[in-house]
């Protein structure tokens, strides 16, 4: 028999050629002791030579490529499926698809026992385990003589729970192995048969999803399909939503309900409205529901870039992209879909600065969900804008030709994109695509960048490398590292921060030594600027001055208003006069786009209009001024920002929205007569931020 920890140290050695130890243990989360013996396990269903088995030799483990050829074959096998011992956290999982598929079938005890082979006292801690798990989703597990198992409580939370497990497993765990499992064992339709089925009408109606979206509808939906009828009444009232009727979704879900024999006009708004929170939006469609989400997507990145202070050059490239993702997020939100986002504390640990100004942006449009916008929600959108918001150059020409294959959607895509081109300029791209596209480019690429280990991947005889969609520091060492050391004609390699960790300890005293590992990594990395991370940005202290600052100012209108609050910022060359012709120039194009909340504006162009240096003044007006935003006029405060290309403005600007909802701080701005007693103030503000 073999387990759920000899299947993942498997998945994750088949990812590389040679591993070190401490770092597979950190990844799949052993000890030392609970790998060795995995490694022990996974030997006793190697058949090639004991010589080529995997042997632990000087705290690495090598994989030979006649062994990676056999995992793949085993991680692929049904036969080594059946013979597969689960844990209780799996066991866990397969019982709640038992009582969810079989909700109307009498359950007992020797029910979940001869399903999964184990004994009673295991079962009955099996079921304690799953009730207390389910009392945090507001679902009772009850039993009954009458009754037998049963799930109890809001249908939709029962659902929830099950799209919730699907999403994690394929999205984080990347596996649908216990899926699999009960489907064979119950003889339920393979994933295969309804996956043409389904591809059938996508084609018909011109739907599109993503290749992992796509992957949780169809297990989502072969589970749930059979309690489409269990549709309360409040299911009813919340898809009676009267466009829906009007969408292609709607005929696409009227189709498939209608294939297996359901027709039920509750069931087939429920299925519409679950499309349309997974398929992808397109700019280029005339949809029923098209000049709504356009709306809502340029109001969007109007904020976005009032706050954040950036402007970008191509709004067309943005538009589309931010549309394809609003589409099903709007819809997500309108009908409180599941939303689960499993590189949400990453996203929010990498792009911190960048995450909050997005929580900002979506503030105002949480009134139309009636509810505050989903931390999970925000993370998917910070994807998108730290793609947009990338100023990495074009590297062309190039020996080697490297396919980034991303099954996750355009905001992962993106950012995969962008990482890998500034970390391999030597390379040439192809993609992002997903995993079905590999075939027909066989021949076209020699090495592969996946951001899952898909294993039909590792068929293709190419080097393959897996990465994360959010990579930090460490990850993209270990990245160059691995494709630097198997692709011999680039002649690289790069120090081992480990050694010189060693070497350090032998010789001084380290107070800080994950900080210090941290900063060699990124010393590494990038020599040209160690120790600049985006998360480590200039303070907004450190991009002002007291000279900057001007307090009682008299203007006579928005334009005089705005020349003299970024007066200060020329006469100390951090702009040029240009800069402040085309922040006038824009506002009579587009409007008031500067002023970002109450009473504030916040007036900027882009980089390349005039900015010399990173730098923002501070204005306060006499008296206040109407600039032709009716929500936010009349403006009282200015704050004229020069950002540059790098986009290292960010830290500043979390730091200022957050001073935006300081009273204190706009009755220093409405008292003071001294620029020196403002300017000591932000530093006040940025010691209380970083101790937030």
């Amino acid at each position: 028999m073999t387990d759920e920890r000899s299947r993942k140290v498997m998945k994750r050695l088949v990812e590389r050629s040679i591993h070190d130890v401490n770092e597979l243990a950190a990844q799949t989360g052993l000890t030392k002791r609970q790998l060795e013996y995995s490694v022990e396990k996974i030997n006793e269903f190697v058949t090639i030579d004991i010589g080529s088995k995997l042997v632990i030799e000087n705290n690495r483990i090598i994989l030979t490529n006649q062994l990676r050829e056999q995992f793949i074959a085993l991680l692929s096998d049904k036969i080594y499926a059946k013979e597969y011992l689960m844990n209780a956290f799996e066991r866990s999982k397969y019982l709640y698809l038992i009582l969810f598929y079989y909700a109307d079938d009498y359950l007992s005890i020797n029910h979940f026992i001869e399903e999964l082979g184990v004994g009673k006292t295991t079962i009955i801690n099996d079921l304690k385990n799953l009730t207390i798990e389910l009392e945090k989703e507001n679902i009772q597990l009850l039993y009954t003589r009458k009754t037998g198992y049963r799930l109890s409580g809001s249908e939709e939370h029962i659902r929830y729970h099950l799209m919730k497990m699907i999403i994690w497993d394929s999205t984080e765990y990347n596996t649908a192995f216990i899926y699999d499992q009960f489907l064979e064992n119950h003889h339920i339709e393979t994933l295969e048969s309804t996956k043409r089925l389904i591809e059938k009408y996508t084609l018909e109606y011109g739907i599109t999803f993503v290749e992992n979206r796509l992957t949780e509808f169809l297990y989502t939906f072969i589970f749930l399909k059979k309690r489409l009828h269990i549709l309360p009444a409040v299911f009813h009232d919340k898809y009676q939503l009267p466009a829906l009727i009007a969408m292609k979704e709607y005929q696409f879900s009227k189709s498939i309900l209608a294939h297996f024999g359901i027709e039920d006009e509750a069931a087939y708004r429920y299925l519409c409205a679950w499309i349309l929170g997974l398929s992808i939006g397109r700019a280029s469609e005339s949809t029923k529901d098209y000049e709504t989400i356009m709306e809502l997507v340029k109001r969007i990145i109007l904020r976005f870039e009032a706050i954040s202070g950036i402007r970008f050059s191509n709004q067309e490239l943005v538009v589309h992209q931010l549309y394809s993702h609003l589409r099903p997020a709007y819809y997500r939100l309108y009908f409180k879909l599941p939303i689960v986002n499993p590189l949400h504390n990453k996203i929010k640990n990498e792009y911190g600065e960048l995450f909050n100004i997005v929580e900002e942006t979506l503030k105002p449009f949480s009134s139309l969900f009636e509810h505050r916008i989903p931390e999970d929600e925000s993370a998917f959108l910070t994807m998108h804008f730290a793609a947009l918001c990338s100023n990495f150059d074009e590297y062309t020409t190039i020996q080697k030709v490297a396919l980034i294959v991303c099954p996750n959607g355009i905001g992962s895509s993106s950012i995969v994109y962008t990482e890998l081109k500034a970390l391999f300029p030597e390379l040439s791209f192809l993609g992002p695509v997903e995993t079905n596209d590999i075939e027909r480019l066989t021949d076209s690429y020699d090495l592969i960048f996946s951001t899952v280990p898909n294993i039909r991947l590792f068929y293709t005889k190419k080097p393959v490398y897996i990465v994360s969609p959010i990579m930090n520091t460490r990850e993209k060492y270990r990245l160059i590292s691995d494709v630097y050391t198997q692709i011999g004609n680039f002649n690289f390699k790069l120090p081992s921060v480990g050694k010189i960790m060693e070497i350090i300890k032998r010789h001084a005293a380290i107070s800080e030594g994950s900080s210090l590992e941290n900063e060699l990594y990124e010393y590494l990395i990038n020599q040209e600027e160690p120790n600049k991370t985006e998360n480590d940005g200039p303070s907004l202290q450190e991009i002002t001055a007291p000279e900057l600052i001007q307090l009682e100012m008299s203007a006579k209108n928005w334009e005089e208003a705005i020349r003299l609050s970024a007066a200060s910022l020329l006469k100390t060359g951090r702009i040029t006069r240009n800069y402040i012709d085309t922040i006038i120039e824009t506002a009579k194009r587009e409007g008031a786009y500067m002023v970002i909340s109450k009473n504030v504006a916040l007036p900027h162009a882009r980089p390349i209009d005039g900015v010399m240096q990173l730098g923002m003044s501070i204005s306060v007006l006499k008296e206040p001024i109407v600039f032709g935003n009716k929500d936010n006029d009349p403006v009282k405060y200015i704050f004229c920002l020069a950002a540059t290309e790098n986009n290292r403005h960010l830290n500043a600007m979390v730091e200022l929205v957050k001073l935006l909802d300081d009273p204190d701080f706009y009755s220093l701005l409405d008292t003071s007569d001294d620029p020196n007693e403002v300017y000591h103030y932000l530093s006040q503000e940025e010691v209380l931020t970083m101790e937030n």
